[in-house]
């Protein structure tokens, strides 16, 4: 039954058997909707905490509150369009408080007459749900229809590229939440009688409505089930789908708005945004590119205020819009490169989730199973597609997210961050990935390359002299203009105001210098009180940051603000005034040097003129301006970026110009193609900018287009050029002027300036400013570094002394280790035989009995330490024997190089050699025999053919014998050493013995660590030397003694030289050396290399475990007698040192004892004159078994258990 007015229902006529089923159907659906929903939110919380950390975003929070609410009600992003502001309006108010009605369906479908308790019967509440109904309905159908006639089939449209699908479900949703908010109430109004036919001031639509619906309850549930369920689906399809940035923009547009970059409100424009990683700025000092984020060079790169970006884009086409690069044809849309981005990041997001969770765990993206790698992912289809090379974020073709012209083809105008009505930061991400592709990658259009280099050799991006900078300024002078030059005419800034700063522009752009002599001109004509810098002057750097090359400009932004500091020093940041002419250089100068410390008050050349006008200090005169047409570019970095929209106009108008507007202006202005460093990039792709930009403005009819910046004058002056090609001259063709110069033209009386004012100051100075931030920072690094130099004294008196306690520690161990060797067991005692004057011993090893060695001649050279026998431990050493002193050397003879003592040798191949072991006590020395007098010092001598060869250990070839020298007694050869028993194995992990140090300007030669129990056998006069003898079994590993107690045991007491010397003993078997223990010896050495250019022969590395052979006597010096023992020795250097193989050696052989032990060996040798290289090569003949060429053999390695060989005497 219908009613004609008011319905009559009541509550008892509900028919609760059908209404109740329906709310619980209603309420049951729901559940999956949110579970669906809620779980949608969360993958994008998680998705966005996959950011980097970002520089502080809730500072300020009571101004960000303010200005997110001024956003969200005044709809000011939205008011550019004023008919598309309204209807979203409404659309927006009604999902927000149509919410609260909304939820009131669950109470609706159960309760057709119910509501919210209390409000429900409230007036208010029932005009707000028919404000919201009706506005919610009427806005969304004016959106679809905008929508409609747009289109997104144009590439021009802004709705191309859009998700078409997903914002037509959206509305079709709004619109039936917003007939569903009306048609309940309509239903509710023609059904109960509680509502008495409604009331006009808070039903107006609505009861009318009710007119045309019938009384029923049921009707009532149906239509609030339907407001339920609608919404329910929309949560359901929305939560599956988080990249629909159409719907979700309804929640993120919030967040994203009170997060944004500057607290204040301002839009992220003006400043480029720092280079940060992990939440710091970084800087050409703290930068560290192993572990910082350069840029954005992958998707995680990006902060987590940028993955917000990406999820809040609405696809509403503003930005691309107004981008001057999609609007010619480029391959650049602000919205298709937010939105590319948000699809990467959310396909990307389970692969980034599941890395940090393994690297959490210990493990990467994929972990090594037995099967091979497999991916840590539960997804199937990401497993299915884990093996797909991944695409790179800038690319070209398909392997690439954002293709590299899109990148470049930006040129930061900021169109698309001034529409964006959810505040994205366009410039900020694609500067981002021009500082990866340029400062880690350097991937990036060649052109900037010859910028980049002219800017860091030359400090301006045209790569011309600095001295250029200084023309214009003797042109005015020589004018009669006076252009104070600071260093020259100025010396501080007592006496000025503003600092004119030219800019590069401004200098080296023929055109725009007309520019700058038209703005110095004003100045000195209005009496302000200005200077320059010259040639002081350097890039602001503005291209370079906005190229990628971000150390680049922190690089040249450091040293301008260093020179600006020093010009205005004693000047208040307020009062350090700066004009520019140049919209990069203003930009940089104000916002972007404070993060670096620089402050100034920067004003553009209009702001200043304009000041000089109501000031009256300019006054313009009827002049060839007055009535001109001129239309007016607003440049990108100047108006939009700065909002300096009045200046400009006021001063055109105060020249007398007619002004024409073009329809792009002010915060719509289009761009003239120069920005984002694009100034130096040629425009290869669709029609240039600066083109569609001169057909616009020409289109106004103008006689001339005033510009304020050089990098637009350049362009303007281009493109008019190109569009008026067939006009010959030039002064026929439309004019483009900087304002300054319109504005010059309009004070010149009679064609000339009036006189100047007398300078003064515009504004009351303070000079005197002391900088106490800077000098409470000067202070905090003066104290800091005199503390890190106090730190740095302790910790080097600390290591020293740790150095000293070591030291002291090895002196005992040491100690302690000889005093166990020598109670070790089987240790043969024998009478230790002097050896030749010099002759450095090595310690005994323990157990092992002396030999006594041969008898020498006096001024034999000291013998060295030979090589072990094979598997023989080490033999003692034997002690030295003085020379005779004064003993002449034979008349006529030439000098021949003296002997350099035997290096260690490394044990024969296959016989691994004994540890080292400290010299055994104990051991008897053997009396020495009296010393053959008149035997001169004996020197190196090759061997002699006829002599007998002296027996060698197994696996060592015999030294041949030498020739006896003339003048001196021969001493019988050498008794044979018994040959050793055969050691035990030797530890693999031992060390090797280190090299002996070769000796430098014919200094001795040093052994750089002495082999414990290795004797050394002194060579006899005239005759063959015995072989040593064997090596002595090795104790026990005790501790490597220092270089003291190897002197120790190295001296041996000094007693003349016997005629013969007995055999030495046979060593006993050496016990089974510690497993532990390093091996001494390597098993295997290449033989010793000979030597170049006929030098004297050096002992090199001799064949592992063999004894050494014997040095062969040489011809002595003449007439020089041998110096007393108690001086050291002075070997020869040897001549073109061979490298040979050298052992690693270990702990117990350590690099700072041996030179120590090398030292405390040579100061024991008596001094020899060291014969020339040039006579050692013409007269010692080469070794046969040692040399190939007349070299010496080196002392390479001093093998631990290997015999001394004995030396030779001279002749």
């Amino acid at each position: 039954m219908y009613l004609q007015a008011a319905g009559q229902a009541t509550h008892s006529d509900i028919p609760w058997e059908i209404t109740v089923p329906l709310g619980i159907i209603g309420a049951l659906l729901s559940i999956p909707a949110w579970v669906v929903f809620i779980r949608g939110v969360v993958h994008i919380v998680n998705t966005i905490r996959l950011g980097q950390p970002a520089l502080p975003r809730t500072n300020n929070p009571g101004a960000r509150l303010a200005n997110l609410i001024k956003e969200f009600l005044g709809h000011t992003k939205m008011a550019k369009k004023p008919g598309v502001a309204i209807a979203h309006w409404f659309v927006m108010i009604g999902f927000i408080l149509g919410s609260l009605v909304w939820f009131e369906a669950y109470i609706q479908t159960f309760n057709p007459e119910g509501g919210w308790p209390i409000i429900s019967d409230w007036a208010i509440y029932h005009f707000v749900d028919e404000i919201l109904g009706l506005g919610t309905v009427l806005g969304i159908t004016a959106l679809i229809i905008i929508r409609q006639r747009i289109g997104d089939k144009e590439k021009k449209a802004r709705f191309y590229g859009s998700n078409a699908g997903a914002a037509y479900f959206v509305e079709a949703v709004v619109l039936l939440e917003g007939l569903g908010m009306v048609l309940v109430k309509a239903g509710k109004i023609a059904t109960f009688a509680k509502y008495d036919g409604g009331h006009v001031a808070t039903d107006f639509f609505t009861m009318q409505l009710a007119k045309i619906l019938p009384e029923s309850p049921l009707l009532v549930s149906v239509f609030a089930l339907v407001k339920l369920l609608s919404g329910m689906v929309w949560l359901f399809i929305v939560g599956q789908n988080i990249k629909w940035g159409v719907a979700w923009h309804r929640f993120m547009a919030f967040f994203n708005i009170f997060l944004k970059r500057n607290s204040d409100g301002r839009n992220a424009l003006g400043e480029a945004k720092p280079l940060t990683s992990g939440g710091r700025k970084l800087t050409m000092e703290n930068a560290d590119p192993e572990e910082d984020t350069i840029g954005a060079g992958k998707i995680e790169d990006f902060t987590w205020k940028g993955w917000m970006d990406f999820t809040s884009c609405t696809e509403c086409g503003r930005c691309q819009e107004q981008c001057p690069a999609w609007n010619t044809a480029k391959p650049l849309s602000p919205k298709l490169l937010i939105t590319n981005l948000r699809d990467h990041a959310i396909d990307s997001a389970p692969y980034l989730q599941a890395t940090r969770a393994n690297a959490d765990r210990g493990q990467g993206m994929f972990t090594q199973h037995e099967g091979g790698d497999t991916a840590l992912l539960d997804d199937p289809a990401m497993e299915a597609h884990a093996d797909l090379p991944l695409l790179q974020l800038v690319g070209a073709g398909e392997m690439g997210v954002i293709d590299p012209d899109v990148l470049w083809s930006c040129t930061n105008c900021g169109a698309c961050v001034e529409q964006c009505p959810v505040d994205i930061e366009h410039i900020d991400h694609i500067v981002d990935m021009r500082r990866y592709q340029v400062l880690v990658e350097s991937e990036f259009p060649t052109e900037l390359g010859g910028l980049f280099k002219n800017m860091e050799t030359k400090g301006n991006p045209w790569g011309q002299n600095n001295n250029k900078r200084s023309e214009w300024i003797e042109k005015a002078k020589a004018d009669g203009i006076e252009v104070p030059v600071f260093g020259e005419d100025v010396e501080n800034f007592d006496d000025t105001e503003y600092l004119f700063w030219v800019g590069c522009a401004g200098v080296y752009d023929d055109n725009a210098v007309k520019t700058t002599r038209a703005v110095a001109e004003l100045l000195y004509t209005a009496g302000v009180k200005f200077a320059v810098l010259g040639e002081g002057e350097g890039c602001t750097g503005d291209s370079a940051r906005r190229a990628g090359n971000e150390f680049l400009f922190q690089m040249m932004a450091e040293q301008n603000i260093e020179i600006l500091d020093n010009t205005f020093e004693g000047v208040p940041p307020k009062q350090r005034k700066i004009v520019v002419t140049c919209a990069h250089c203003f930009n940089a100068l104000r916002n972007e040097y404070p993060e670096m410390g620089g402050n100034y008050d920067v004003v553009h050349h209009t702001q200043l003129l304009n000041k000089l006008i109501r000031e009256g200090r300019l006054e313009p005169v009827a002049a060839p301006q007055s009535g001109r047409q001129v239309t007016y570019h607003d440049p990108c970095f100047l108006g939009r970026h700065n909002k300096v929209f009045e200046a400009p106009r006021e001063l055109i108008q105060a020249s007398g110009a007619d002004l024409h507007e073009m329809p792009r202006n002010r915060n719509t202005g289009f761009c003239c193609g120069a920005g984002g460093a694009r100034m130096w990039m040629e425009e290869n792709i669709g029609e240039r900018i600066n083109l569609n930009r001169t057909d616009e403005a020409l289109a106004t009819g103008a006689e001339a287009i005033a510009i304020g910046c050089p990098f637009c004058k350049t362009m303007m002056t281009d493109g008019v050029n190109n569009r008026q090609a067939d006009i010959e001259d030039k002064k026929d063709r439309t004019q483009v002027l900087d304002i300054s110069q319109m504005f010059r033209e309009s004070i010149l009386v009679d064609g000339k300036l009036p006189a100047p004012k007398s300078p003064e100051f515009l504004a009351p100075p303070e000079r005197g400013w002391v900088d106490e931030e800077k000098l409470a920072r000067e202070e905090a690094e003066r104290k800091a570094e005199e503390e890190a130099k106090k730190k740095a004294e302790a910790e080097k008196k600390r290591k020293a002394e740790e150095a000293a306690k070591k030291k002291a520690e090895k002196e005992q161990a040491a100690a302690a280790g000889g005093a166990a060797a020598g109670a070790a067991t089987g240790a043969a005692s024998a009478p230790k035989a002097p050896s030749a004057p010099g002759a450095p011993a090595a310690p005994s090893a323990p157990g092992a009995p002396k030999a006594p060695a041969a008898p020498s001649a006096p001024g034999a050279p000291a013998a060295g330490k030979a090589p072990a026998a094979p598997g023989a431990p080490s033999a003692p050493k034997a002690p030295s024997a003085p020379g005779a002193p004064g003993a002449p050397k034979a008349p006529g003879a030439p000098a021949a190089p003296g002997a350099p003592a035997a290096g260690k040798a490394p044990a024969a191949p296959g016989a691994p050699s004994a540890p080292k072991a400290p010299a055994a006590p104990g051991a008897p020395k053997a009396p020495g025999a009296p010393a053959a007098p008149g035997a001169p010092a004996a020197g190196k001598a090759p061997a002699a053919s006829g002599a007998p060869k002296a027996p060698s250990a197994p696996g060592a070839p015999a030294a041949p014998g030498a020739p006896k020298a003339p003048g001196a007694p021969a001493a019988p050869a050498a008794p044979k050493a018994p040959a050793a028993p055969k050691a035990e194995e030797t530890p693999k992990d031992d060390a090797a013995a280190p090299v002996a140090e070769a000796p430098k300007d014919g200094g001795p030669i040093k052994l750089s660590s002495t082999a414990p129990g290795a004797p050394g056998a002194p060579g006899a006069p005239g005759a063959p030397v015995a072989a040593p003898a064997a090596a002595a079994p090795a104790a026990p590993k005790a501790e490597p003694s220092d270089s003291s107690a190897e002197e120790e045991a190295a001296k041996a007491p000094e007693a003349p030289a016997a005629p013969s010397a007995p055999k030495a003993p046979a060593a006993p078997k050496a016990e089974e050396a510690p497993k532990d223990d390093a091996a001494a010896t390597q098993s295997e050495q290449p033989a010793a290399e000979a030597p170049k250019n006929g030098g004297p022969i050096k002992l090199g590395a001799m064949t592992p475990g063999a004894p050494g052979a014997p040095s062969a006597p040489s011809a002595p010096a003449a007439a020089a007698p041998a110096a007393p023992a108690s001086e050291p020795a002075e070997a020869e250097r040897p001549a073109e040192a061979e490298q040979v193989q050298q052992a690693e050696p270990t702990e117990d052989t350590s690099d700072a004892e041996a030179p120590e032990s090398a030292e405390s060996i040579e100061s024991e040798a008596p001094a020899e004159e060291a014969p020339s290289q040039e006579e050692s090569s013409q007269e010692t003949p080469a070794s046969p078994a040692a040399t190939t060429d007349g070299g010496a053999i080196k002392l390479s390695q001093i093998v631990p258990g290997a015999p001394g060989a004995p030396g030779a005497p001279g002749k």
